[in-house]
C-alpha cells in the first residue's frame, strides 16, 4: 500500500524573486519508532531578483520534516521518496514549495480477534456423545448381609496382638467374599500366622474347615505374617 503525504513550506530568500533560474531538492527522510517519518529537505538553487538582470544570486535552505502515522499500519519494510516536487513565486517575497512524500510498502496490522469463549472451548457434550453403557452401577449390599467385625484391642500386648489389621481391609475381603453366599457367620477374627504355625495348626486352634477358610482367605502363599480371617459360628 502507498501512501501521499502532501508537505508544503514558504521560504524568504535574501531578495525579492522574480525568476528561479535553477533549483534542486535532496533529502534524508527515514522511519523512527516505526511510526514516524522525519529527515530534513535541502533545496538550493539560483534566482534573479528582476527580469532584466543578467546576475543570479545563490540559495540553499533546509527544512525539518516530521510527521506520525496512523498506528494500524507496519512499517518495517516501507520505501520512503519524494513522489514529486514542484514550487511558485508569492508576490516576489518568497517561495513557496511543495513537496509529496511517498511512504510505500505499507501493510496493515492484521487483527487478532479473540474467539469467544463458546468458540474456544466447545461443548463436549455435543462433541463426545454419552455413553452411559460404560458408567458402573454401585452395587447395593443389603442391610441383612452386613457384617460385625470385631472390635480389636489395640493396647493389649498379649496374644490378642494377632487381631490387628487394617478394618477396611478386612471389610473389602469380607465383603468380596460373602456376596451371593449363605449368611452363616457374623463374627470374624484376623490371625497373624507366627513362626512354626501352619493352615491346619490355624484350622486346629479355631475348629475350623480349610473350605470354610478358603471362602475369605486366598492359601497359596501362606507365610509368616499373612494375615488369615477366621469366620467363627455364632453360638
Amino acid at each position: 500500500m502507498k501512501q501521499i503525504i502532501p508537505f508544503v513550506k514558504d521560504i524568504s530568500l535574501d531578495s525579492k524573486i522574480s525568476e528561479i533560474t535553477s533549483i534542486a531538492l535532496e533529502h534524508n527522510l527515514k522511519m523512527e519508532n516505526s511510526d514516524s517519518v522525519v529527515g530534513v529537505f535541502t533545496i538550493s538553487g539560483k534566482y534573479k531578483m528582476n527580469e532584466i538582470s543578467i546576475n543570479e544570486e545563490v540559495f540553499e535552505k533546509k527544512i525539518n520534516f516530521d510527521i506520525t502515522l496512523d498506528d494500524k499500519y507496519d512499517t518495517s519494510k516501507v520505501i520512503i521518496d519524494v513522489d514529486d516536487f514542484y514550487y511558485e513565486i508569492i508576490n516576489e517575497e518568497y517561495l513557496r514549495v511543495h513537496i509529496d512524500v511517498k511512504v510505500d510498502n505499507l501493510v496493515y496490522f492484521k487483527e487478532e480477534r479473540s474467539l469467544p469463549e463458546q468458540e474456544q472451548q466447545p461443548n463436549l457434550e455435543e462433541i463426545i456423545p454419552e455413553e452411559k453403557d460404560n458408567i458402573k452401577e454401585t452395587e447395593l449390599i443389603k442391610k441383612e448381609d452386613t457384617m460385625d467385625i470385631k472390635e480389636i484391642n489395640l493396647n493389649n500386648e498379649d496374644e490378642r496382638n494377632e487381631d490387628k489389621i487394617d478394618v477396611s481391609e478386612i471389610t473389602n475381603n469380607i465383603t468380596s467374599n460373602f456376596l451371593g453366599t449363605e449368611e452363616k457367620y457374623s463374627t470374624y477374627k484376623v490371625h497373624i500366622i507366627r513362626e512354626n504355625e501352619t493352615i491346619e495348626s490355624v484350622m486346629e486352634k479355631y475348629s475350623v474347615s480349610k473350605e470354610e477358610l478358603e471362602k475369605y482367605n486366598t492359601l497359596d502363599n501362606v507365610i509368616l505374617g499373612t494375615k488369615i480371617i477366621v469366620p467363627l459360628e455364632n453360638e
